[in-house]
Order: C-alpha cells, then sequence, then structure tokens
C-alpha cells in the first residue's frame, strides 16, 4: 500500500490543504461512510472506472461522477465504494479554499458532488492523463501545483470577513458564535451570511456545527476510556441530548457505535 500526503506551499498554501495519492488500499470492508468536515475535495480515480457515492442512508443508491469529481463541502456523510481506492488521486482544499478555482459559487456545491468534466471540462482530462504519465508520485504533486494555479479564476483571497470568520471558528467553534464574528468584523447579518456561503459553500452556523463536531472526533479518536459527559461539557454542547443529537445528525452513528468502528483514519468508518 503507497499513501503520500504534499501540502503546497504559497500561493496555493491558503487554500489547499494537501494532494494525497492512495495506491493499493487494502480490502478489509467493501464501504467507508465518510464524516462532513467542511471542506471541498477533489477526486481523480486513476483506474478508467466511474467514481460512485453511495446515499447512506439506503446503500443500494448510488450515483456515478465519471473519473474525477468535485466533492462540495459538507454537513452530511456519505459513502464511498472501497474497492475504487485501488489508485486514487486527491486534492483537498482549506474550509472555503475551492472558491478561486471555480466561477460557480461555492455554494452550488454543498453537501452535493459534480463531475469534474462539467466545470474544468477538458482541462481535467489534460490533468488525469499527465498524472498517469508521471513517473512518479513527487511529479504528480508537481504538476498538479502548477495545473491548479493556471487554473485560478478568481484572485487568491477571501473576504476579510470570511477568512476571519473561518480561522475562529476551526481555532474556536465551542467558543465563537456567529454573533460574536459580527462584533468584530463589521458587516450585516445579512452580507455576512451571503458572503460566507457564497465563498464557503456552508452557512456560517452550520460550518461552525460542523467544526465543533470534528473537535469532538479528534478529542475521541482512537481514545480509551471516554467520558462522553466531560467530552460534550469541553466541545460547548449544552446538555448530553443536545450533543448526541447533533453527533448522529453529522455521522450517522451514535457516539459509542463511532467509537467502536473508529480506525486510524479519522473521518472513514467502515461498514460492511
Amino acid at each position: 500500500m503507497t499513501h503520500r500526503l504534499y501540502a503546497p506551499p504559497a500561493p496555493l498554501a491558503q487554500f489547499v490543504k494537501c494532494f494525497w495519492y492512495w495506491e493499493g488500499a487494502p480490502q478489509t470492508h467493501a464501504k467507508e461512510q465518510l464524516m462532513p468536515n467542511g471542506e471541498p475535495a477533489i477526486i481523480i480515480n486513476l483506474h478508467d472506472e466511474p467514481i460512485r457515492i453511495y446515499d447512506p442512508c439506503d446503500l443500494g443508491k448510488c450515483e456515478s461522477f465519471g473519473l474525477a469529481v468535485l466533492s462540495g463541502p459538507r454537513s452530511r456523510p456519505f459513502v464511498i465504494d472501497t474497492e475504487q481506492e485501488e489508485r486514487v488521486f486527491g486534492i483537498e482544499f482549506q474550509p472555503g479554499g475551492s472558491f478561486p478555482f471555480f466561477r460557480i459559487p461555492s455554494s452550488e456545491f454543498a453537501d452535493s458532488d459534480v463531475s469534474l468534466e462539467c466545470l474544468w471540462r477538458n482541462s481535467v482530462h489534460e490533468l488525469r492523463e499527465r498524472l498517469l504519465a508521471s513517473p512518479d508520485i513527487d511529479g504528480m504533486f508537481e504538476l498538479t501545483q502548477s495545473f491548479l494555479i493556471r487554473q485560478a479564476v478568481r484572485p487568491f483571497e477571501l473576504h476579510p470577513g470570511v477568512s476571519f470568520a473561518l480561522h475562529h471558528f476551526c481555532a474556536r467553534p465551542h467558543r465563537m458564535s456567529v454573533a460574536a464574528v459580527l462584533d468584530r468584523i463589521g458587516l450585516s447579518h445579512r452580507r455576512f451570511v451571503e458572503l460566507f456561503h457564497n465563498q464557503v459553500g456552508l452557512a456560517p452556523k452550520s460550518f461552525s456545527r460542523v467544526q465543533r463536531f470534528q473537535r469532538v472526533l479528534r478529542k475521541v479518536h482512537r481514545a480509551s476510556p471516554i467520558d462522553w459527559a466531560d467530552v460534550a461539557i469541553d466541545c460547548g454542547y449544552y446538555d448530553q441530548a443536545h450533543f448526541i443529537h447533533d453527533f448522529q445528525s453529522f455521522s450517522g452513528f451514535t457516539p459509542t457505535v463511532y467509537a467502536a468502528r473508529a480506525t486510524e483514519h479519522l473521518n472513514h468508518v467502515p461498514l460492511v
């Protein structure tokens, strides 16, 4: 099995968390449920097989998206087929990071997947062919970095109010409310929500809730024993029922089921 990550330098660093390459994933289970983290991603299958995304409520239902897909920022879980992890290349964006690379507002991609061919047309075929022709993984990372810079259709910047909110929602989701952000940035509530939704993809409150959920996952991932009451309090939930309701709505599992099924990958939970 080969798994490599690469964090690109400026000007992409603010917008791209990493490029990643995965080959030869062990087939210990057929499907994985992925937890929402509010971050968009691009997935390119380097095998000639369309990418399939499954409905977590009915694994008999799936959508097919060709050989490359933009997976929008999520507030709900989704399911992938592990057979399609045989040889895959990905771009993991920072929150709001896909905004400079597409003419369509990020809100159009929220909780959905779009065939990359519909957005980048022939450019995505060029990128995939060059990835396949690359002599090594480092070469893949280099060419993707150059490609993505050329692909930008907007300046490499977000609105300052959006950047401020993202920083605080990610660092302190259990402490920084939308109202507290508004007190600091001097925008009306309506204007801030519009800007944030267009550039990040999720509404501010929804994004902040997802980040609080991610804080929970980081605290409990592979931990033992877990004091769930302490976790709930530390992460800003006002009672245990509120905590469990949020956890189930974002993950599709109860907290204890997630803990029992957790693997080394924070946001991947094996299903069948």
